[in-house]
């Protein structure tokens, strides 16, 4: 090399456009994936730009509306927002809500206010559900940008490519990064946080204090996302200690002491009363109604939920493709040094590397397998594992790819490892936009997974713009129309005001009660098996099915035509357990 190349290379600027060159095809990737999610986004034609997106879901607009206060009241009040009676103000709002933190919801308020700024709104809603979905499509291809150039760095540019993408293939996954919740900047802060402190600290001989500087500031900001974050102190501090020992101890106390620095000071709910406040936000999680679970043809309540529930529903909806490399890559380990001077490159992760992805994959799943932990809504509550999880099918795929090379050819074994990865795309468009209802082939996919006694659809994206534009016909002027299940209050005016039903005006939409006096004509169903209604779904009803959702053979959603003075009232005694369930969703 020249003595010219080597001052070229050595310069700051030439280490930043190398650093571009080498990652602009993440970048596209990453790209591409949001343009997946932005095209398939809209849930009331909202915009002209995006295709019809899944239903509302039964929170969304519980996560809207928080977000949407929070950014609103601080463009409103400036730098006053920081003021303590202006955020006593703010806190005795009834729009606030301190049931989550603030960080993983403030994203749906920023999107809502700069996109309802930049193409506008019909003036008569505070927010547009379209608008504050863009939010978790942004963040979900930053965490696949993350994750390909964690992958890349460790296992080359093939392996970056297939964990970005693997990532972005998973069907719940990409159904989540639809939805204006929490989720999707979760799985961003819970992988920054373990891929930030494998970056920082695995090739470290010795530690010092300063070490636990940037894994605490990461680690106080996804404490401020969401509750799942709680798993990552005790990962990182017993990670630390078992492979650094009693060098570990001081970076860990910065660690903790940063982390609960970041946590308070941007939670300015927390300033008045730390304590009580502190203890009041963890209670919450554990003072809460009971939801329930269907699984393998039982109806189980949240805290009674079998412990296998968690790694079942982990193996069943990752694409076998990605399950099989995934797990493959988490027994490859590194060559020694004697035997890797023979090789160019390892293409693998190290013992520490392994260890704390590891950990980050295994405790979500071990916390609501073993514990009294409520479960319920498939993989949401440990959705954070599938992130870390696409790092080893990236490197797995590296290594697949060279072991075929060797004994086909580099066009062989690319055509077959492309092969494993078109398969998840198929069910993202069979299962289009409905892919919460999506299952791998190891269980025969939706169908298979509907005749084992599987939730169908657990959230109530299944009433997709497509279904109530086909079925508004068939409503009448005026028409009242049932909901069911409703399992936050909130969910019935979200679907007036932000559905596809927004132009509907007419309809009086209510929670259904089959108890009721007078019941509805009309009854909006979305077949939640955790939470049945016998008198919606029995042949013997006097009902008209107006309109269904299907998906590989399996009905989703419904809309039907009752007439009630034909109905035996022996068939409306039922076992009702759910009815009347307005508790939210999630804690």
């Amino acid at each position: 090399m020249s003595d010219s190349t080597k001052t070229r290379e050595a310069t700051p600027l030439w280490g930043v456009a190398s650093f571009i060159s080498r990652t602009a095809g993440l970048g596209l990737l990453s790209l591409a994936a949001l343009l997946a999610v932005l095209l398939t986004l809209d849930v009331g034609d909202d915009c002209r730009w995006s295709a019809d997106g899944p239903g509302l879901t039964f929170d969304e607009p519980l996560n809207i509306e928080g977000g949407v206060f929070l950014v609103e009241s601080a463009l409103q009040n400036g730098i006053a927002s920081l003021h303590p009676q202006t955020l006593q103000e703010i806190f005795e709002s009834p729009g606030y809500h301190p049931d989550y933190p603030p960080w993983g919801r403030i994203p749906l308020g920023l999107a809502n206010a700069l996109f309802s700024r930049l193409l506008g709104t019909d003036g008569q809603t505070l927010y547009v559900v379209t608008y504050a979905r863009i939010a978790s499509a942004v963040l979900f291809a930053l965490t696949a940008l993350l994750i390909g150039l964690y992958a890349r760095h460790k296992g080359g540019s093939l392996a970056g490519y297939a964990a970005a993408g693997s990532y972005c293939l998973t069907p719940r996954v990409f159904a989540h990064a639809h939805l204006a919740s929490v989720e999707t900047a979760m799985n961003l802060a819970y992988v920054a946080v373990v891929l930030g402190s494998a970056w920082l600290l695995t090739d470290r001989q010795t530690l010092r204090l300063r070490h636990g500087i940037l894994p605490g500031g990461l680690l106080g900001l996804a404490l401020l996302v969401k509750m799942q974050a709680v798993f990552l102190p005790p990962l990182l501090v017993v990670w630390m200690l078992a492979f650094w020992g009693r060098q570990a101890i001081l970076p860990v106390l910065a660690m903790a002491g940063v982390a609960t620095a970041v946590f308070f000071a941007g939670w300015p709910w927390l300033w008045a009363d730390p304590v009580h406040r502190f203890l009041e936000y963890f209670a919450q999680t554990t003072d809460r109604a009971v939801l329930y679970c269907y699984y393998f043809g039982h109806r189980y309540a949240d805290r009674s939920v079998p412990w296998h529930y968690p790694f079942v529903m982990f193996l069943i909806t990752t694409p076998v493709p990605f399950l099989l490399l995934g797990l493959w890559g988490v027994f490859l380990r590194r060559r020694s040094k004697r035997r890797a001077d023979a090789h160019r490159r390892q293409f693998r992760l190290s013992r520490r590397e392994n260890a704390l992805l590891a950990g980050g994959v295994l405790i979500p799943l071990l916390v609501f397998s073993l514990t009294n932990a409520p479960v319920y809504d498939g993989e949401r509550l440990f959705l954070v594992i599938w992130p870390l999880f696409s790092v080893w099918v990236g490197i797995a795929t590296r290594q697949a790819f060279d072991k075929l090379r060797s004994h086909w050819n580099s066009t062989a074994a690319a055509g077959l490892l492309a092969l494993g990865f078109c398969l998840p795309l198929f069910s993202l468009i069979a299962d289009a936009p409905c892919w919460l209802s999506s299952y791998s082939l190891l269980c025969g996919q939706l169908r298979g997974a509907a005749q084992l006694g599987m939730e169908v659809n657990y959230w109530g994206d299944a009433l997709t713009p497509c279904f109530l534009r086909s079925v508004s016909d068939q409503l009448p002027e005026g028409a009242r129309v049932g909901i069911a299940p409703v399992l936050h209050p909130i969910y019935v005016d979200g679907l007036k005001k932000h559905s596809w039903l927004r132009h509907r005006p007419d309809l009086t939409l209510q929670a259904f009660n089959d108890q009721d006096s007078d019941p509805p004509e009309y009854v909006l169903h979305v077949l939640r098996r955790a939470d049945p209604w016998v008198i919606l779904e029995t042949p013997r009803s006097k009902r008209t099915v107006l309109g269904t959702v299907r998906r590989e053979s399996t009905d989703l959603a419904h809309c039907l035509k009752f007439d009630w003075g034909a109905v035996p009232r022996e068939s409306v005694s039922l076992d009702s357990v759910s009815r009347g369930n307005t508790s939210q969703p999630e804690p």
